[in-house]
């Protein structure tokens, strides 16, 4: 079957998202749930104080699950990418073969990923604290010298007009590589090879992708505040903030209502921006013409070999 494809509005690209999701519920939330099976697996170590026999600071085996909740998530984004792939360019999918074709990407996409969103973090907060001193200093000045820098209305609307600085320059930097994931699964390459074409995909697009992210996102929310909410309840809010003194059954809730929430809509945003790498193909390179004259020539050549033999 010739593979059709076209350009896609934000609420067709949405819509896309979902049919894909419902269609292949059970495909896409086994991708999401094995590596986060490992990840349970820790919290169930820990929960029984076998792992706090091996790391004993809470600090240090904080950020332990963190880093490994970082690498299950990629893991899975990688091989939610190749299953959206062949679903949306008609061919068959499943489980088996997500991994196995994705695997060659994942410590590419692990590493891309920290960079292409830790790194705008950072700088984000680097230049927001930057800004905010330079107006102190500035107003300072001013206030040495004038009656300007004594109005606290003043001082308070310059510096939230600067603490926002950072952020939005984040914000900037992450939509343009909003799509390495998919490509490096798809296309591969390399750190700034996949960020180059990020931010060349995304170039005018980006309102769209953000619009996209905070719908998606808000959901993703809601489910994982549903299926976090028995944790809660089975706590002091005190407790939330001294991990030391929760039970054992705390723990298990916790990560239960972790790895539901994770692999019933982690799945979404991947689907979403896979969606949006190949809409922007489409719209940019004509991609739906190349996969029709690709499809047509095999087709042509099927036809000659079978009337020559």
């Amino acid at each position: 079957m010739v593979t059709i494809l076209r350009p896609l509005s934000t609420s067709e690209l949405l819509d896309r998202t979902f049919h894909l999701y419902r269609n292949n519920f059970l495909l896409f939330v086994g991708i999401a749930a094995i590596p986060q099976l490992v990840v349970f697996a820790l919290h169930m170590a820990d929960a029984a104080l076998w792992l706090r026999r091996l790391i004993e600071s809470q600090i240090l085996r904080t950020w332990f699950f963190v880093l490994a909740s970082f690498i299950a998530i990629e893991i899975s984004h990688a091989a939610t990418v190749i299953a959206v792939s062949d679903l949306h360019l008609s061919k068959s999918a499943s489980i088996p073969k997500a991994y196995s074709t994705s695997a060659a990407s994942f410590l590419r996409v692990i590493g891309i990923t920290l960079v292409a969103f830790g790194v705008p973090i950072l700088l984000g907060v680097v230049v927001g604290i930057i800004a905010i001193a330079i107006a102190a200093g500035a107003l300072a000045i001013m206030g040495a010298f004038s009656g300007v820098g004594g109005s606290v209305w003043v001082r308070s609307a310059i510096f939230v007009v600067l603490g926002f600085a950072g952020p939005l320059l984040a914000a900037r930097w992450w939509l343009a590589w909003a799509l390495v994931t998919p490509v490096t699964v798809i296309e591969g390459g390399g750190l700034r090879t996949s960020m180059r074409r990020s931010s060349s995909l995304t170039e005018g697009r980006r309102g769209r992708i953000f619009v996209t992210y905070v719908l998606v996102l808000l959901l993703t929310w809601i489910v994982q505040i549903l299926f976090q909410t028995p944790f809660y309840a089975m706590i002091r809010w005190n407790h939330v903030f001294r991990p030391t003194h929760v039970g054992t059954a705390a723990l298990v809730a916790s990560a239960t209502g972790a790895l539901l929430s994770t692999s019933l809509v982690g799945p979404l945003i991947t689907i979403a921006f896979t969606l949006i790498y190949y809409d922007e193909r489409v719209r940019r390179e004509g991609l739906d013409l190349q996969l029709m004259m690709s499809t047509l020539e095999d087709r042509l050549s099927a036809g000659v070999a079978a009337l020559a033999s």
